[in-house]
């Protein structure tokens, strides 16, 4: 009997990690009916609303060619310092899509306001890249002499979004496969910002939806970098990001050993972990944002004054990705005519994916 019970277990273990968190819900149903039909993709999915991340490994193509097989092996050491940080943080790993991965926070049971599941997600995030800089063994991977002579100095580099919105969480497929995961334009909403960190040379990029409900003392510490549209989307968002910290090892300020587990609020957290970046500069760069973009309708737009402030901020931090993404926007849009540069919005529309 106890073998039974142990492999039933077993069973229901294997299943919840192959369709997360989202189809654990599903599978007690299915148990509870004694039937398959919890699992009819027939059926409608049920409406929430969440932080969505979207995470993907930097040339990871590159990577593959190198390590071919062992590649994987590298995968799924991201993987675990991903997983481990968003669900120490109160999140959900959902889908593995190869080198990318879709994560969940909704509010749950011991966390009390939607600010707590802001910060928790923003802290994931922050916790993850840390947490990967300092792995021994991934590290060891990418010392390889083949990784090296391919890209010199290579580091381990991951894109997150995050973004809140509502989706539907449902069974996807069919008889012979199903996955449960989230449709909505905010999911695909993460997807874009994370693709827009490379235009942007970040790590991170958040929604203004998702600033809006952090806690002050994480807002403070994040950077508006512009306001965009994307595609498939119509109405401009906020782009904000927190610049990524670094190990003191690397040339940073967080202690190699920080242990985790013992700064969980953020007074502690944000103490230690603090953004690469001074809070000089991201004053200037503030000002500089606030004269280019001119207010909610661009009728308040400086761009001369914006880019001689941009280039205060190009002294401060001369390698600041998106201070030179705002620079060589604003220089190769000032050939335009003035009459056209009258039509500025106030945003701008990105048109990579």
């Amino acid at each position: 009997m106890k073998k039974i019970e142990y492999g039933l277990f077993s069973l229901a273990r294997l299943l919840q990690l192959g369709f997360g968190e989202a189809g654990a819900r599903v599978i007690s149903r299915t148990l509870a009916s004694g039937t398959i039909s919890a699992l009819d993709t027939n059926k409608p999915g049920s409406i929430v609303n969440a932080f969505f991340g979207f995470c993907d490994i930097r040339n990871f193509t590159s990577l593959t060619e190198v390590l071919q097989a062992d590649v994987v092996k590298l995968v799924n050491g991201v993987a675990r310092r991903l997983h481990d940080s968003v669900v120490e943080f109160h999140g959900d790993p959902n889908k593995n899509i190869g080198d990318a991965f879709l994560v969940v926070w909704k509010p749950k049971k011991g966390i009390e306001t939607i600010q707590d599941v802001a910060d928790a997600a923003l802290k994931s995030y922050i916790q993850c890249m840390l947490e990967i800089a300092r792995d021994t063994k991934l590290n060891a991977q990418i010392s390889r002499p083949a990784v090296q002579e391919r890209m010199p100095g290579f580091t381990i580099r991951m894109g997150f979004g995050l973004h809140f919105g509502w989706a539907v969480e449902c069974v996807i497929g069919s008889k012979h496969k199903v996955d449960v995961s989230y449709l909505s334009p905010d999911v695909n909403m993460s997807s874009r910002l994370e693709a827009a960190t490379k235009q942007y040379g970040v790590s991170i990029l958040m929604s203004g939806d998702v600033v809006g409900l952090l806690s002050t003392d994480a807002q403070r510490l994040c950077r508006r970098v512009d306001r965009v549209t994307v595609k498939g989307s119509k109405s401009p968002i906020d782009l904000y990001t927190f610049d990524e910290p670094t190990l003191v090892s690397q040339g940073g300020t967080v202690p190699d050993d920080v242990d985790f587990s013992s700064i969980r609020s953020n007074q502690s957290f944000f103490s230690v972990v603090r953004p690469r970046t001074t809070s000089e500069f991201r004053k200037e760069f503030e000002q500089a944002i606030s004269l280019y973009l001119g207010g909610i309708d661009g009728s308040l737009a400086d761009w001369e004054e914006a880019q001689v402030r941009l280039d205060r901020c190009l002294e401060m931090e001369p390698f600041d990705g998106p201070t030179r993404a705002i620079k060589t926007y604003i220089e190769e849009a000032s050939v335009i005519p003035k009459e056209m540069r009258k039509r500025w919005k106030g945003y701008r529309a990105l048109e990579e994916k």
